[in-house]
């Protein structure tokens, strides 16, 4: 293993135990940690050795530890780990006996700082009735009482207890004797005393009106935007009359600073709370909010929401740290409240509700009425549109359908790098299947949410499953970045075959019953042959025939069971048609685009079979008609952007997704494009149709139902992160499922129309 390494066993534990035991008053004596650090509230902790004081000091970056008052009371706690420092040739650093509650957790997070850097993180159990469990870095180890262990803490990582009884640890952590010289804080200078000067003049503090007309004159100079003097394009495309840019208020220093003044007058009776800013408006009114309420003596916690997740670093959805204080939640207008929705539902995510809202302008829309209404937050605005002889003509909101989330799971150690399509989940109704990043397979329960079982893969890097399964007659399969397509008993999780004779696989299989035969896409660490498209018995994995690629194939293959002819694109920027039974080559179809761009072809297309042609996105952002009897170009559809997505054919309309934001529905009688939905982020789920409707998910997290015969959106639902995998439906539980691209699933219901 690369993030765990076990030290020592059969250590005696007894008196180390019995001295903790007979001290219970230590345990709350000092709650800071778990009162402070969001991830740790499900512990209690005695402090051995801690930081030395250093208030000029971010706590992860002081190199100075020293005993606390209670090591006194826990001496052989610090004779152990005195002694085993010494040993390891190392130094004891900070050093603490931490409880876990029964059936409880410590979060997911990683130790990041200098300190951390510099460090080794050992943990001796005491006591763990049913083995610690302790995940780091994707590895999972089970820690039992009497061992003693090393493990990588600068790695994300989050631990369990699974019993009934409290998990006691000694964590600690030594520095190596080489590393003594790197580990030194700098100097600490404390201020000089202030010289005497002359007495100022007192500095009247603002009256609310005067704050208040400051701020309303700096929106009409600087923040009203007209659509005769400049072009004002909205998010869909169309012309604007007029925009509040209310960013250009907070880039002069006196307005921002009367903002946040009006923030506080308006707020201040409201504390104890903390402040959440949002991307990207409200992070400036944020920062003047918290700088004041430092000079008013009042300081507050605050955070940022952001709009979407980080992919690398730490991967955070929020910056800064979350307290138990109630939550305002502040931002430059309220509008159609997609935005207070988006950091809503983060925030709910840990287990967080926002108390109440401040904007400084307050639109007064149907739909941000409706969203405060159904949610029960208050919003306080010092501004409406009617104060600047603005106005929306907007009609009353169609009744739009109502989703309610019913569980959700997290698969651990998530890939935030790569937001791309990955494993989209499958259902045989009674289960749930989907592949992660961390190469773990997982089969839930479908009504619960609970693992049934688990299958794991290791694969260097960090795709590992990125196809999609296929479930038929109580197996399931699907392929693997180690190189590897498996069949498992859909029921127990028992491996049935696997075929190996791929480095990579990131394709979906596409499966054909009646030959007793999936197709799937292969990749290969070979120059010149990197890819090719297969077909393996469905029985035994044995390959039937193969076509092979110059550049990889990581689409997925579609299969015409009536004509019996499977498709499958590749990097070669082609697609091929084969005859399904016996791989012969029917045609293959080079792209192109007006600027003479190929482009490559990385997701499955989709068969017209009403008009015997082939429906397929592509790289260099063209959707592509083919004629399946000859393999020439019917028609096409330029796009603005890159295509990574399964188009949805559904009688004379196909539906297929761009990066450029919008969903295409293109008439394929008519051969146009019948209309474009705006998404608002990029698309990379594809649409499907469940339940007599189209669903897709969206770069926003937000999840779309379109209305097959007007082609209208008849109901969102956000979630916290990208939807980029297709969205299925069990027609047992009544449930969607979406799988976000940091491998979370959630399971949600329609419950009407609102």
């Amino acid at each position: 293993m690369k993030y765990f390494k076990l030290i020592r066993s059969g250590i005696d534990v007894a008196p180390l135990l019995e001295e903790v035991q007979s001290q219970p008053e230590a345990w709350l004596a000092n709650t800071g940690r778990q009162d402070k650090i969001r991830v740790q509230r499900e512990t209690n902790t005695i402090f051995l050795r801690g930081a030395a004081p250093r208030p000029d000091l971010n706590l992860n970056e002081n190199q100075e530890s020293r005993a606390t008052p209670a090591s006194k009371s826990f001496p052989r706690a610090l004779a152990f780990m005195t002694q085993f420092a010494q040993e390891m040739d190392c130094q004891l650093s900070r050093a603490t006996i931490v409880r876990l509650k029964p059936t409880s957790q410590v979060y997911r997070h990683i130790d990041e700082g200098s300190y951390y850097f510099l460090r080794d993180r050992f943990h001796l159990v005491l006591r763990s009735a049913a083995g610690s469990v302790l995940m780091s870095g994707g590895e999972q180890v089970r820690m039992q009482e009497g061992e003693l262990w090393w493990f990588d803490n600068k790695q994300h990582h989050e631990s369990y207890n699974e019993s009934e009884e409290w998990r006691i640890h000694y964590i600690f952590d030594l520095l190596s004797n080489d590393y003594t010289d790197l580990a030194v804080n700098p100097i600490f200078l404390p201020p000089q005393p202030a010289r005497p000067q002359e007495a100022a003049a007192p500095v009247s503090k603002p009256t609310p009106s005067s704050v208040r007309e400051l701020v309303a004159a700096a929106i009409r100079e600087r923040a009203i935007l007209r659509g005769e003097n400049q072009r004002l394009i909205s998010e869909k495309g169309n012309r604007n009359n007029w925009l509040i840019d209310a960013r250009r208020v907070f880039m002069e220093p006196a307005a921002l600073d009367a903002a946040a003044e009006l923030f506080w007058q308006e707020c201040a009776g409201r504390m104890p709370f903390q402040v959440g800013g949002m991307e990207i408006a409200g992070i400036p009114l944020l920062s003047a909010i918290l700088m004041k309420s430092h000079a008013r003596g009042t300081p507050v916690n605050g955070f940022i929401v952001r709009d979407e997740r980080k992919t690398y670093g730490t991967g955070s959805s929020i910056e800064g740290t979350l307290t138990a204080d109630p939550i305002v939640l502040v931002d430059d207008i309220l509008n159609s409240g997609r935005s207070m929705e988006k950091a809503r539902v983060v925030l709910e995510k840990e287990s967080r509700k926002i108390a109440s809202a401040f904007v400084l302008i307050d639109y007064g829309s149907p739909s941000g009425r409706a969203w405060r209404e159904q949610h029960g937050i208050a919003v306080t605005a010092p501004f409406r549109l009617a104060e600047f002889g603005l106005s929306q003509e907007r009609a009353q909101p169609k009744p739009m359908a109502v989703f309610q989330n019913k569980w959700h799971f997290a698969s651990p150690d998530p890939n935030f790098f790569h937001l791309v399509p990955k494993s989209f989940p499958a259902t045989d109704g009674k289960r749930v299947h989907f592949g992660s990043d961390c190469g773990i397979f997982w089969c839930l329960d479908a009504r619960t949410g609970n693992p049934v079982w688990t299958f794991k893969v290791e694969s260097p890097g960090h795709k590992n499953l990125w196809s999609s399964p296929a479930i038929h007659c109580g197996r399931v399969y699907f392929g693997s970045y180690d190189g590897n397509v498996y069949c498992l008993d859909a029921e127990s999780g028992a491996e049935q075959w696997r075929f190996e004779g791929a480095d990579w696989v990131g394709s979906s299989p596409a499966l054909a019953p009646e030959l007793g035969l999936l197709f799937i896409g292969l990749e290969f660490a070979v120059e010149g042959k990197r890819g090719s498209i297969a077909a393996l018995r469905l029985e035994d994995g044995e390959k039937v025939w193969e076509h092979m690629t110059k550049r990889y194939t990581h689409a997925s293959p579609a299969y015409w069971p009536e004509r019996k002819l499977v498709a499958c694109g590749s990097n070669d920027n082609e697609m091929f048609l084969f005859d399904a039974p016996t791989g012969n080559l029917v045609w293959r179809f080079e792209t192109s685009a007006p600027n003479g761009m190929k482009g490559s072809i990385r997701h499955a297309p989709a068969f017209d079979t009403k008009r015997g042609h082939l429906v397929t996105g592509c790289a260099n952002g063209k959707i592509y008609i083919i004629d399946v009897e000859g393999g020439s170009e019917v028609w096409s559809v330029q796009t603005a952007n890159t295509i990574y997505t399964v188009p949805l054919v559904l009688e004379d309309k196909a539906y297929i997704g761009s990066t450029d934001k919008y969903l295409y529905v293109l008439d394929l009688e008519r051969r146009a494009v019948k209309t474009k939905i705006f998404a608002g982020s990029k698309v990379f789920g594809p649409p499907r149709l469940l339940d007599g409707r189209i669903y897709f998910g969206a770069c926003n997290g937000m999840v779309y139902e379109i209305d097959p015969a007007t082609d209208e959106v008849t109901g969102t639902h956000q979630l916290p992160d990208s939807v980029t995998n297709a969205l299925t439906y069990n027609f047992e539980t009544k449930e969607f499922y979406a799988l976000t691209y940091v491998n979370e699933l959630f399971a949600f219901s329609r419950l009407g129309t609102a």
